[in-house]
């Protein structure tokens, strides 16, 4: 698991808390380059969840249906159970769920499956700024390369 080098003292990327630990919308970089949110989770997000991160920085498994509603996407290292606090990787290399014979190194959309990104085409749920680094052989979570991902609200593609 990454680790923040931000110097900021009590970070613990891999733990969740019941009440806040630090004020929601606190970022902090990590040792691969990327960085991680704190935030409040709105329903529960499981391991490796896509989340949509809302404007008051709680969030919520990302899905087509919800995805526009997203200031970032950003990826669960942990799970957080609803109205639990925690962090979500927004950048570097987050591990990431992904739809069946998802390839590498092509633009990434939302799905009707929340938490899940694929490769497929969905008008509307372009994910921007994150790409898969190998094939996902079947429905599975994998290392993704992202910098600050976020939602094209009416892309194609």
């Amino acid at each position: 698991m990454t680790v923040s080098t931000s110097g900021v003292i009590g970070v613990a990327l891999g733990n969740t808390d019941t009440s806040p630990q630090f004020n929601v919308g606190t970022s902090v970089n990590l040792d691969d380059g990327g960085q991680a949110v704190y935030v409040q989770a709105a329903s529960a997000v499981a391991l490796y969840d896509a989340v949509s991160v809302r404007f008051n920085n709680t969030v919520v498994p990302i899905s087509t249906t919800n995805s526009a509603n997203s200031k970032a996407v950003g990826f669960a290292q942990v799970s957080i159970a609803a109205s639990e606090y925690g962090w979500v990787q927004i950048g570097g290399k987050p591990v990431v769920k992904l739809a069946a014979s998802c390839l590498p190194f092509v633009p990434l959309y939302t799905t009707a499956t929340a938490g899940t990104l694929d490769d497929a085409l969905v008008s509307g749920g372009l994910v921007a700024g994150i790409v898969a680094v190998t094939t996902a052989s079947g429905a599975t979570a994998l290392t993704c390369v992202a910098g600050y991902p976020h939602v094209l609200t009416g892309a194609a593609g």
